[in-house]
């Protein structure tokens, strides 16, 4: 309570609570499905969300190994508890007939296109787009232009992969929510491929490219050919892109900026109707790249400093001029952390990447960044108290 001192009198606040309360915990998620006399909201717009939480989403990787109960086995979401971070949906790269979602937690389904998973198999995919998984939003590849263990495709080849899987998802399910796969950054060489993705479709098929929804993913990466980073979208014949440092995979301002960038491209071509999400983000560097000195728990605050930073900017950024008029002119719709569970960089493997929430050997066990992202999300959904200032008059001696 707060309090003040005005002349001879101790000022004492008589505060009525007017408390606007958010739907925060269970419930909210269980919002998520609508009784039948009630259709649900289209997805991403406004009313789609039932509470800010539902925007925040996790990537779980089930490559990760648990030991749970003494068996040995693939991570699950429910080995974690995702309930804690209010978060309202994940990925896990692939797609299931049966996803499990706690809490009502949404699923995003996803078709990979390299040429190890693709083409689909049309059975499984008639399997997966069942009463259980209508509605769910499909997304068509993961990274689909990265040349090293992604989709490594050419623009003509993903238009053409992207028209056989939407016109299949589309033909199943008609209310599924299509997007196309994202590129691992929205950078200027990456929307170079982008612009000739659209137009191979257009020269294949006599008519636009149907988007239902854009997706990109934001790892801020240099584009070099050989060396670390994203490399040279595959089809284009460039041998540089944007030079960013080690340092600068934490780096909200380019994080901002290539946003930005996005939507003003998706205006440019006539998607500014289009919902946006980011279906992959987060510091995939290791603490000790990130600053100066070399010192990991001055990264380890580095990148929990990108994690508040981005997160407010995803929460508040708004612009009528850009924005998806249906979300109120938010920026971006949904956005996804990376990662859960993934294991941290190791110097002898070249395995793992940055900013887990939990720990790979003990689901059980939250990180520094777990608690920054639960604490930043509970801060959100914190019921506000208006305590009004009643001012005391000096006393009349």
């Amino acid at each position: 309570m707060l309090k003040r001192r005005q002349g001879f009198c101790a000022i004492v606040l008589a505060a009525i609570a007017v408390i606007a309360l958010l739907t925060v915990l269970g419930g909210s998620r269980s919002a998520t499905r609508v009784s039948a006399a009630e259709p649900e909201p289209l997805p991403f717009t406004a009313p789609y969300y039932a509470s800010i939480s539902q925007r925040f989403g996790v990537g779980l990787d089930t490559g990760i190994t648990v030991s749970v109960g003494g068996e040995v086995r693939n991570s699950l979401i429910t080995d974690y508890d995702v309930g804690s971070l209010h978060v309202g949906w994940y990925s896990d790269w692939w797609a299931s007939p049966h996803p499990l979602r706690p809490g009502g937690i949404r699923y995003a389904q996803m078709i990979l296109v390299r040429a190890s998973s693709y083409p689909t198999d049309t059975l499984a995919l008639t399997e997966t787009i069942n009463a259980e998984t209508r509605g769910s939003l499909w997304i068509v590849g993961n990274e689909p232009e990265c040349p090293v263990g992604q989709g490594s495709r050419t623009p003509g080849e993903y238009a053409s992969i992207y028209h056989d899987v939407y016109t299949q998802i589309k033909r199943l399910d008609p209310t599924a929510p299509v997007a196309i796969g994202g590129v691992v950054e929205p950078t200027p060489l990456r929307l170079q491929w982008l612009d000739a993705v659209l137009s191979e479709y257009q020269r294949l098929y006599g008519e636009p490219m149907p988007v239902d929804v854009w997706n990109i993913h934001v790892q801020v990466l240099q584009e070099l050919p050989g060396s670390w980073g994203a490399g040279i979208p595959v089809g284009l014949a460039a041998q540089s892109g944007v030079t960013y440092t080690l340092r600068d995979n934490a780096n909200p301002v380019l994080f901002r900026e290539l946003v930005l960038s996005f939507r003003q491209w998706m205006k440019e071509r006539g998607f500014q109707d289009r919902p946006l999400i980011i279906s992959e983000y987060g510091v995939l560097m290791p603490s000790t790249y990130l600053v100066e000195s070399g010192n990991e728990a001055e990264g380890n605050r580095k990148l929990i400093d990108f994690m508040q930073d981005t997160f407010a900017f995803l929460v508040n950024a708004r612009d009528p001029g850009l924005g998806y008029a249906a979300d109120e002119g938010r920026l971006v719709q949904q956005w996804l952390w990376y990662s859960l569970n993934d294991e941290p960089y190791d110097l002898n493997t070249g395995r793992g990447f940055n900013g887990s929430l939990f720990s790979y050997r003990d689901p059980t066990r939250i990180t520094p960044f777990g608690v920054a992202l639960r604490s930043y999300v509970h801060l959100l959904l914190s019921p506000r108290v208006l305590l009004p200032v009643i001012r005391a008059q000096r006393a009349v001696e």
